[in-house]
């Protein structure tokens, strides 16, 4: 009988390890979801649009959450969001240059209806541009007053 209660615990163990999500596995899950300013400037498409980057490195940021069905007028649709403020579609992504992207990533549908509300229950691709540095000038969008 001891023997036998030992077997059951024994396997009652293994199988619980197996079933924990592993911390390599949660840093794989983490850097398959970012993109980083360092992934960023090595990825051959850093002199183009974020749009172009995003679908050269993570192609899955981009493509329809699996899973994530419609049921009358609810939308499913992926959400961007550049610097917090919501854009209206992926599109957007092609007006940024990847070099004033710090980080790009990737909520899926749980993560990003939680974080974001009903509205962004498609997944969402969450973009942060640089800052501008305080020793940089401010753009020249106005000719100075004379």
């Amino acid at each position: 009988m001891p023997k036998r209660r030992l077997i059951l615990t024994a396997l009652l163990l293994s199988g619980g390890l197996a079933i924990a999500p592993s911390a390599a596995h949660a840093q794989q899950k983490k850097s398959r979801d970012l993109i980083t300013r360092e992934e960023i400037e090595a990825s051959p498409q850093k002199d183009q649009d974020i749009y172009s980057v995003i679908r050269s490195l993570r192609p899955h940021f981009l493509a329809p959450a699996r899973g994530v069905r419609s049921l009358g007028n609810s939308s499913s649709r992926m959400s961007l969001y550049v610097d917090g403020v919501r854009e209206t579609d992926a599109g957007a992504l092609k007006n940024i240059m990847a070099s004033a992207v710090a980080e790009v990533r990737y909520l899926d549908p749980t993560q990003s209806e939680a974080e974001y509300g009903s509205e962004a229950n498609g997944g969402a691709v969450i973009v942060k541009r640089l800052k501008a540095s305080a020793d940089s000038p401010p753009p020249a969008s106005n000719p100075p007053l004379i």
